[in-house]
């Protein structure tokens, strides 16, 4: 112990970061810190130390708080130690345990740093003060001070009493030479609380019975103290007396309130939490089934809020979630929103992250509950400004009413919950109300999500290759890859039915790599079997292509399967492209000069800029099939086609149409200068032996 230090603090936790950041607090040459990452070795560094105080958490691995608090109270010095016990806000009665314990005082997580190191001076030096008392009788006062104690007698005959002094300074007496009354004693009770006090003192004069109980004092400026009265009644030569002390027990309230605010509101917000929510929408939910009144429920979700956090930071994505509670309020303000509960604060709640949920009462009227939601929807349409940036962030609204869609919590939460993921399914910024087939529809998304979750590892995937022509020699030249899924159950399925979910999962990740994989190994193989250098082209997910380790994955399949870059073009959407023009044009540049083709699938349908053209390293542009289908009897579709043909042309690319179904649009596409074909005409997508019987009767097709 460092000859100045006054006081030595045992931190016991066993997160380094919690004892880094209470050592720093308390960063003081008064004091002595050492540390314990377990109760164990608490109870060894408490014999060797001697601490004066113990700031001991409750949850630990081993060991924990309330077990080593017990062993160090048995330990030489442990009783006069404080032991301080730390505990997470929610668990209110971790308080009650830690004093059975032998607790001299308790601290709560999350701690306010500022306050917390006087809050630990303040125990220390009250705890020193109290060991210096306990050996000398003389300092009483100042312990009944230190202790919030006020002692007073009565003889049961006089109308006033005798008292310390420290009760006129709570009352605001200036003049302590003043007698006080009972009576003036009940005028300063606060007006609830004074049957209370009337029947105690009643029941003391009457029947000679102590009493113990709490009540509060109110001063003439308005300040209210709750007090604790513990009295005893005793007869001597004088007569009857009844002894009392009266103890300040307002921080103690004050800290009871804050347990009980941290575990029912959200302290960034001061909206109700998930916890206290569900209480009142249990009652809401009884009330209503007694009356026979309808009950709605809302949940709100912020789109696209993690973006916002991970590009501005926590600061701006907190100030948002904050404006966003008071937009919601503002919202259930308004004039002309009827039959709603009177008590709004309990209406809006932060149920968890970046999702509100609101409830609404006795509302019957669809109309007025979708006038709610899109006022909602409307409000958020504008932008944010946080510190001096817009940020944009829209809502999606899920409904579901009691009790239609549900007639207790868990269904209620869980149908309103589905909805609101069926408004993110439909685009966001919008609201739905539950229905059972909107349950289906999700519950079938659900259940395809865990099966592609299994298909990779049970390799129920395949490819299927569409052949592509080469308009002058009608021959194939390349391929493109098509996946197919094997449902056990389902059979045979196409992209469309499970895409979407692999993309919105991140899965699409590693299906597009095993594609890749896959397609470059087969064509390898068919390059080696027929001596023929035909390309394949892959198609990429906008989220494969935006992955930075794209790069490094189109390179180790090449590896893999000998397939030589320039047999390899990767199709990619405009979209996709255009997300991030500053990496695009990078990548797109790697990739080119590792020798890989790169094409633009359904061009035209996207964003269709010509800038991005001459500045990326671009080898085809690919005509839509939904030009492709009406280019004979559509004259708008036709134009269109010759465009992109005659600019890829100018530009020194090649095109290829897909979806080609009928000669008359071969001729045409052909008469325009078109350069490759693809679609039904010529073949339908085929699985790998019938690819192998196409090619091994000498690459020739039957036209359709």
């Amino acid at each position: 112990m460092d000859s100045q230090s006054l006081y030595t603090v045992l931190i016991v936790d066993d997160d380094p970061v919690t004892r880094l950041l209470m050592k720093q607090a308390l960063k003081d040459p008064t004091l002595s810190i050492i540390e314990a990452e377990s109760g164990e070795q608490a109870i060894k560094l408490f014999s060797e130390y001697l601490p004066d105080i113990a700031l001991l958490d409750v949850s630990m691995p081993g060991m924990d708080g309330f077990t080593c608090c017990r062993q160090l109270r048995l330990l030489p010095k442990g009783q006069q130690t404080a032991i301080v016990m730390v505990t997470v806000h929610d668990k209110a009665e971790d308080i009650e345990k830690a004093f059975d314990a032998g607790a001299t005082d308790f601290l709560t997580k999350p701690f306010k740093w500022p306050l917390f190191a006087h809050r630990v001076r303040y125990i220390l030096k009250a705890n020193s003060t109290l060991r210096e008392l306990s050996l000398s009788r003389s300092k009483l006062a100042k312990a009944q001070a230190i202790a919030n104690l006020i002692y007073w007698e009565w003889d049961f005959k006089h109308k006033t009493f005798e008292c310390s002094v420290n009760l006129y300074q709570l009352l605001g007496i200036q003049n302590t030479s003043q007698a006080i009354s009972f009576k003036h004693i009940l005028r300063h009770i606060f007006p609830d609380d004074r049957p209370l006090f009337k029947q105690a003192l009643r029941r003391a004069i009457q029947q000679k019975h102590a009493y113990d109980i709490e009540y509060r004092i109110q001063t003439d400026n308005g300040q209210l103290f709750y007090l604790h009265e513990r009295t005893e009644i005793n007869q001597d030569f004088d007569g009857w007396k009844i002894i009392g002390t009266l103890q300040d027990i307002t921080s103690l309230k004050q800290s009871e309130q804050e347990i009980a605010y941290f575990t029912y509101y959200d302290t960034l917000t001061d909206l109700p939490n998930r916890r206290l929510f569900i209480e009142q929408l249990e009652t809401a939910i009884a009330r209503a089934r007694h009356k026979q009144h309808s009950l709605t429920l809302m949940f709100i979700d912020l789109d696209h809020f993690k973006h916002i956090n991970d590009t501005y930071g926590h600061q701006v994505g907190d100030a948002l979630l904050c404006e966003a509670a008071a937009r919601i309020k503002d919202c259930l303000r308004d004039a002309d929103l009827i039959a709603v509960s009177k008590d709004k604060d309990d209406r809006v709640a932060r149920f968890a992250g970046d999702e509100f949920t609101v409830m609404l009462t006795n509302i019957d009227n669809v109309d007025v509950l979708a006038n709610i939601a899109q006022r909602i929807v409307a409000k958020f349409e504008k932008s944010f400004d946080i510190n001096g940036l817009n940020v944009y962030s829209t809502v999606s609204i899920g409904i579901a009413i009691f009790p239609e869609d549900g007639d207790d919590v868990q269904a209620l939460m869980q149908h309103a919950d589905v909805a609101m993921n069926h408004a993110k399914e439909l685009g966001r910024n919008n609201y739905q109300f539950f229905s059972a087939e909107m349950n289906d529809y999700l519950f079938e998304r659900l259940q395809t999500e865990q099966d592609l979750r299994q298909a990779l590892k049970r390799n129920e995937f395949l490819l299927f290759y569409q052949p592509q022509i080469d308009v002058k020699t009608q021959r194939i030249i390349g391929f493109e890859a098509l996946l197919r899924w094997l449902h056990p159950v389902k059979g045979l399925l196409g992209p469309l039915t499970f895409i979407d979910v692999a993309e919105k999962t991140s899965l699409i990740i590693a299906i597009g790599e095993w594609v890749l994989n896959q397609a470059c190994l087969q064509t390898y193989q068919w390059q080696q079997q027929f001596n023929n250098n035909w390309r394949v082209s892959v198609n990429l997910s906008a989220m494969q292509f935006n992955q930075q380790l794209l790069l490094e994955q189109v390179g180790r399949s090449l590896q893999a399967s000998g397939l030589p870059a320039a047999s390899l073009e990767l199709e990619i959407t405009e979209t996709a492209m255009l997300k991030d023009i500053m990496e695009t044009i990078p990548l797109l540049t790697a990739l080119k000069e590792m020798g890989v083709g790169l094409a633009i699938d359904d061009f035209g349908t996207g964003y269709s800029s010509l800038s991005y053209l001459k500045n990326f390293p671009i080898n085809t542009l690919k005509i839509d099939k939904s030009f492709v289908d009406e280019i004979v009897d559509n004259p708008k579709d036709a134009a269109i086609a010759r465009t992109i043909v005659q600019l890829a042309e100018n530009l020194g690319l090649r095109t290829i149409a897909e979806g080609v179904e009928t000669l008359e649009q071969v001729e045409m596409l052909t008469t325009m200068g078109c350069q490759e074909l693809q679609g039904y005409y010529f073949s339908k997508p085929l699985p790998v032996g019938e690819v192998e019987r196409l090619l091994a009767n000498g690459n020739e097709l039957k036209k359709s």
